[in-house]
């Protein structure tokens, strides 16, 4: 499931193999990459970013890609004339340089224009929780602003924090200690700023290829994500589950650590 950590992933990736080589082949299915990839032909990257959930590759002619893998896309490297994972038809994005082809399969947003059109498609999106001085006095003045009416619904708001997805969503209601369902008005600003102070040192401590862990422990990927039934490793409760949120996603917490509001 693409969330901050896995498009910072991919950025580094990205960025180690594209970054200064000109692109000498555009291709995709996507109708951005038809109407308008023809303008990437030529150009060198400049870089390439993550914001959030957001992976953004800039070129010298001062145009930009914007994509956002939704929950079924992916991006992947390979040498010229390598065999791809999977068929043609699902490449949204294709970028190829005399030394590395670049592919994004199964993405359903793709952006391509001038970089300050693509720029401002994303200035809605709060501070990025993995990038460099985050402010949160800021992510805490946009988390009282918000009209999330439960904690997973404003960790899940990307114009508080970006880069929070469902799977860290629980996992830091279960570290902090908070039902998911609580309503954010009654949590003091510290205890807010907790809440996206561990996401951004989940989110980091992801930075890397591989599986992603919660936990540190290698039987145990995650606290509560996943794991409806079992029993809770810090108190031994069972973990519960169930949807919650606008719109309702699946949401796991432990009764005992993490009590539903009320109790």
């Amino acid at each position: 499931m693409p969330e901050g950590d896995t498009i910072a992933v991919a950025a580094d990736a990205l960025r180690q193999r594209l970054r200064g080589a000109t692109i000498t082949g555009v291709g995709g299915h996507h109708r951005a990459m038809i109407a308008s990839g023809k303008r990437l032909h030529g150009a060198a990257v400049d870089d390439v970013v993550s914001r959030g959930k957001h992976l953004l590759i800039h070129f010298d002619n001062r145009w930009s890609l914007r994509v956002h893998l939704g929950m079924t896309g992916s991006w992947h490297l390979y040498r010229p004339g390598e065999r791809w994972w999977t068929e043609a038809g699902r490449a949204r994005v294709v970028l190829e340089t005399d030394e590395a082809t670049a592919v994004c399969f199964s993405a359903p947003t793709v952006s391509v224009g001038p970089t300050p059109r693509i720029e401002d498609e994303i200035d809605h999106l709060g501070p990025d929780l993995m990038g460099d001085g985050v402010d949160f006095g800021e992510v805490v003045r946009r988390a009282t602003a918000s009209e999330a009416a439960t904690v997973a619904d404003l960790l899940l708001d990307q114009r508080v924090a970006a880069g929070i997805g469902n799977v860290y969503k629980s996992e830091i209601c279960f570290l902090e200690r908070v039902h998911p369902s609580t309503d954010p008005t009654t949590l003091e600003p510290q205890r807010i700023e907790r809440l996206f102070e561990r996401g951004r040192r989940l989110l980091l401590a992801n930075r890397r290829p591989g599986a992603r862990s919660t936990t540190g422990y290698r039987d145990r990927d995650h606290w509560v994500y996943d794991c409806r039934g079992r029993p809770c490793s810090r108190c031994g409760s069972v973990i519960e589950s169930g949807e919650l949120g606008n719109p309702p996603r699946v949401t796991y917490w432990c009764p005992d650590c993490s009590p539903p509001p009320g109790l």
